[in-house]
């Protein structure tokens, strides 16, 4: 190392480990330190990283740690699936839907089926009955409308006669009033029929606005038994 003397021009001595710096010279640590430093750092952050080479087994290691590709597993993984809607079918399906809801419903026209027409709920046919009972009326087709709306296509109200000896008043024949035939105007469902004691037969008729009967198709017979 080198002794600098106190004054900026001198040139330095040589010290050796026998001979210290004369009394005059400092020892200037600081610019050691920079000297001797600086070439270090400079190297240091100027040198490449290098990567560390790994051994096949831990590459391995690595491998088997690492997650399964998808890809590789399912080739169809990256392609979430749709369902596809045929257009076609889903029209056509509802389509033939409706015309079966259709063909369920009963229609507002004279029946020529057989299907259509009215009946006894209650009393069922060959019943022992009270003087005074409950009738239960029903009708397919058609719907039950009172009197007081007038003619309309499709509707009508019940009547029931009493021992007419009738299974059926004729289609377009009006339904007379009197005590042995009864109407049922209001379009009512239920009603109440006194009955003197033993057999007797009921029709029930269905008619229009009119009393004007709709015929066989709209008429059923029961007979009951009155005690």
């Amino acid at each position: 190392f080198f002794c600098h003397g106190a004054a900026r021009d001198s040139p330095p001595t040589r010290a050796s480990p026998t001979t210290p710096c004369p009394p005059h010279a400092s020892f200037d640590m600081a610019t050691l330190a920079a000297f001797t430093l600086a070439p270090s750092v400079a190297a240091f952050r100027s040198r490449p990283a290098v990567s560390t080479p790994r051994s096949p087994a831990s590459l391995r290691s690595l491998r088997a740690q690492a997650p399964a590709d998808p890809k590789k597993i399912n080739p169809t993984a990256s392609a979430p699936s749709v369902t596809r809607v045929d257009t076609r079918r889903a029209l056509l399906g509802g389509t033939m839907s409706a015309a079966m809801c259709l063909a369920l419903t009963p229609g507002r026209a004279d029946a020529k089926d057989g299907k259509n027409g009215v009946y006894f709920v209650s009393p069922r046919d060959g019943a022992t009955v009270p003087t005074t009972f409950t009738v239960k009326m029903g009708v397919k087709g058609f719907e039950v409308a009172p009197a007081s709306e007038g003619v309309q296509e499709g509707t009508g109200h019940h009547h029931i006669v009493v021992d007419g000896g009738k299974k059926f008043v004729e289609k377009g024949e009006v339904i007379p009033f009197d005590a042995t035939h009864l109407h049922y105007g209001k379009a009512q469902k239920e009603v109440t029929v006194t009955l003197a004691p033993g057999p007797h037969t009921l029709l029930l008729q269905f008619a229009n606005a009119n009393h004007s009967s709709y015929g066989k198709k709209f008429a059923s017979t029961i007979k009951v038994n009155v005690v």
